[in-house]
């Protein structure tokens, strides 16, 4: 292993945001813990996932830097983890296990998380939550979370709602880290798996047109119809694209503008021409793209500040 002091003290400073974020949302101190671990715990799965493959395909590949971040800059207290790639990788099948072993061992570590997590929230009176000052954070739906939390979480009375633990927070917090790594541009997870498996002009499309999507979920249908109806009047002509307006999450122009610096383009592997991805691999493949299309939220996070 190659094990630096500045991986353990990236380390030791993450724990602490964490811990502090941790409290910040019940203001217990086990709460902290749970957090703090289910974050690292799920963070640390994933990059172990590209570090695994990355060593068992002979890559020189670092263990994973975490990033710590102050809570009042991120609301999870990290900025998450990542390992370096020092050397190239000779073949697409060995650039395939690098990207996909990396979200699906996130995700299996997210699911009993958000699990148990779910069994710790309470039940809070929405009369209290209205009385409560501060900021309120809504998560975004996912399939996925709302598929558990139908499971386990039981009907309500009305007038009543759940307060996630935050140990449930931290396993959704997982599934969105999933659905943001696998998307298919440039050097994400998703971009390594969709150079695996197409040419690269196929994969430097596909990567254009994932981050004009994203562009626009950023934007949202609302501005553009109301631009469109202000030199055209497309609502009085079609009346019924009042029912397709949804606000924009400004998060994804943040994140289309960093994928914009990265750029589209993915470094080649060694060997090109080497042998194509096989059948298990493909269906690996269409697991990951279920995997996106359950973690995936058009809108991630919605943050209300609560007054009294």
């Amino acid at each position: 292993m190659n094990l630096t002091k500045k991986h353990i003290i990236l380390f030791v400073f993450t724990i602490l945001t964490t811990l502090i974020t941790g409290y910040s949302f019940s203001a217990n101190y086990i709460d902290s813990i749970l957090f703090s671990l289910s974050i690292l715990l799920i963070l640390g799965s994933h990059e172990m996932g590209h570090y695994y493959y990355g060593k068992k395909h002979n890559v020189d590949i670092t263990m994973p830097y975490f990033i710590p971040a102050p809570p009042i800059i991120s609301i999870i207290g990290t900025f998450g983890a990542f390992i370096k790639i020092k050397s190239p990788i000779a073949t697409k099948r060995a650039l395939f296990d690098i990207g996909i072993a990396g979200p699906i061992a996130g995700v299996l570590v997210a699911i009993p998380v958000i699990i148990i997590g779910l069994k710790l929230s309470n039940i809070v009176n929405i009369e209290q939550i209205n009385s409560t000052p501060g900021l309120l954070i809504i998560p975004g739906d996912t399939i996925l979370f709302s598929f558990l939390s139908t499971i386990i979480l039981t009907e309500l009375p009305a007038g009543y709602e759940y307060i996630l633990h935050p140990m449930a927070f931290a396993g959704w917090v997982g599934l969105l880290v999933t659905a943001l790594n696998l998307i298919p541009y440039g050097q994400l997870d998703g971009g390594h798996i969709l150079y695996s498996l197409f040419s690269e002009k196929t994969h430097k499309y596909l990567s254009i047109f994932i981050l004009i999507l994203l562009l626009f979920l950023g934007i949202g249908t609302s501005r553009l119809i109301e631009l469109f109806d202000n030199y055209f009047s497309i609502l009085y002509i079609y009346p019924q694209l009042i029912e397709l307006k949804t606000q924009g999450w400004a998060g994804w122009l943040v994140w289309g503008a960093l994928l914009i610096i990265m750029g589209p383009k993915h470094p080649p592997t060694l060997l090109e021409s080497n042998l194509s991805i096989d059948i298990r691999r493909k269906i690996l493949s269409l697991i990951a793209l279920l995997l996106f299309i359950v973690s995936f939220t058009p809108v991630p996070l919605t943050v209300k500040q609560i007054v009294p």
